[in-house]
């Protein structure tokens, strides 16, 4: 870190204890685009004394003002409140009068509009516009608010109801494995949509992954997430090398050195598998939340890969060699994209079909099975054998015994006629022994 980045980092520590502030983490957002910066300041807060400890004077904390976005109307959407606020604006419930539907209005915040946050702001809702797939909330509208002071962008957005992120709804559920994988594969193939128009999300984690009451996977927050190269120029977004963009906990190696040039769709992969990681066992393959930024690096960048049989004995081989290529540090040992990861998992789904041993004559499965099927068993086996050597004899032996039992049945034959008097038999043998 920069002795200029700590210098912002001691502004904003001193300026947040002052102000009270709650919600530590969008106010820094507002603020800062510098992850670093951010993360070292939400560090130091909360390892801080209270504002009665400090050695600042305690100021109460600002009475909000009225939100004068409430009751505005743009795109047809009425603004009815707050939802929440993050890096580059706030969003808000918005009603359409006459319509069920309800949106998810975003407002870029009228302090944090900057020519980068304006660019990043814009770049959401342009790729929004480009993708249509089940699991990615929809955009419906976008455009520009003029308030008599500020323009500002905005724009309405699928409204995901009572959505719960990925983990917590899984945990809520009781998940057992394999539904936890069904519904895995379902974030997969709507990730897979995005990376097939050329869309790198650059900040999945099951805080953007929402299911909904209808067990709906919704994938949201394409703020800092990059088009394609061919549309780079478009969108007229870059990001300086070495500056973090992401979440610590998910990101990649890639992301936290600041290689630019290696982020892709295996960018996706790596954050993917740290989510299916946590989704399968409750626990992180390794923790660097709170953790001081360059140790986190350290960490991500160069320590062991995490190895899924640890935490999940019990985990088919398939299974287990997929998250280790998602999580492996070189992104070109990684899954293609998401769409190969999910062919991956749905091979861990089809039930292995079962192999059945061809049984032989004497051989291993018929001792098996005659020794499993006690006395009445052993006594067909017997005659079984029987059976078998009498129709294996030696060919010759049986034809001579066919020719003495017909021999032995003609002489049956004629000593019985010769008994009633239908033939003479020996006055018949006298004719022919005289010729």
């Amino acid at each position: 870190m920069t002795p200029e980045q700590r210098s912002i980092v001691r502004g904003l520590v001193r300026q947040a204890q002052v102000e009270g502030i709650q919600h530590v983490h969008e106010w820094l957002c507002e603020r800062t685009d510098d992850v670093l910066v951010r993360e070292e300041a939400k560090r130091l807060l909360a390892h801080q004394p209270t504002n009665a400890e400090s050695v600042v004077p305690e100021v109460p904390p600002r009475h909000m003002a009225v939100d004068p976005m409430l009751g505005l109307e743009l795109g047809g959407f009425r603004i009815e409140r707050l939802i929440g606020s993050g890096g580059m604006g706030r969003v808000y419930e918005g009603t359409r009068e006459g319509q069920p539907s309800r949106a998810a209005v975003k407002v870029l915040s009228r302090g944090g509009v900057t020519d980068i946050t304006m660019r990043r702001f814009q770049q959401e809702s342009a790729i929004l516009a480009k993708l249509d797939h089940p699991g990615i909330a929809r955009l419906h509208a976008s455009g520009l608010h003029d308030d008599g002071q500020a323009i500002f962008p905005w724009f309405a957005m699928e409204f995901i109801d009572d959505g719960i992120d990925l983990t917590d709804w899984a945990s809520r559920q009781s998940l057992p494995l394999r539904g936890r994988l069904e519904l895995f594969v379902r974030v997969c193939d709507a990730i897979s949509h995005a990376h097939a128009q050329g869309i790198v999300h650059r900040d999945l984690k099951p805080g953007n992954i929402l299911v909904d009451v209808r067990a709906q996977v919704k994938v949201i927050d394409f703020g800092i997430a990059r088009a394609a190269q061919e549309d780079s120029s478009r969108f007229g977004v870059r990001t300086e090398t070495g500056q973090l963009v992401g979440t610590l906990q998910y990101m990649s190696p890639e992301q936290c050195l600041g290689q630019r040039d290696r982020i892709d769709a295996r960018t996706d992969v790596y954050a993917l598998g740290m989510i299916l990681f946590e989704l399968l066992t409750e626990t992180y393959p390794y923790d660097v939340r709170g953790v001081p930024v360059a140790e986190a690096i350290q960490t991500v960048s160069r320590g062991k890969v995490p190895d899924l049989r640890e935490a999940m004995p019990q985990a088919p081989d398939a299974l287990t060699d997929a998250v280790s290529r998602c999580l492996a540090k070189d992104p070109g040992a990684r899954h293609a994209d998401a769409g190969a990861l999910a062919t991956a998992l749905r091979t861990v789904l089809v039930p292995k079909p079962v192999t059945v041993a061809t049984q032989r004559p004497g051989g291993a499965g018929q001792r098996s099975t005659a020794r499993g099927s006690g006395s009445r068993g052993s006594a067909d086996a017997a005659a079984g054998a029987a059976s078998t050597a009498s129709s294996t004899g030696a060919p010759g032996s049986s034809r001579l015994m066919g020719i003495v039992i017909a021999l032995l049945s003609v002489a049956l034959l004629l000593a019985a006629l010769d008994v009633f008097g239908v033939v003479d038999v020996r006055g018949l043998a006298s004719r022919v022994l005289g010729r």
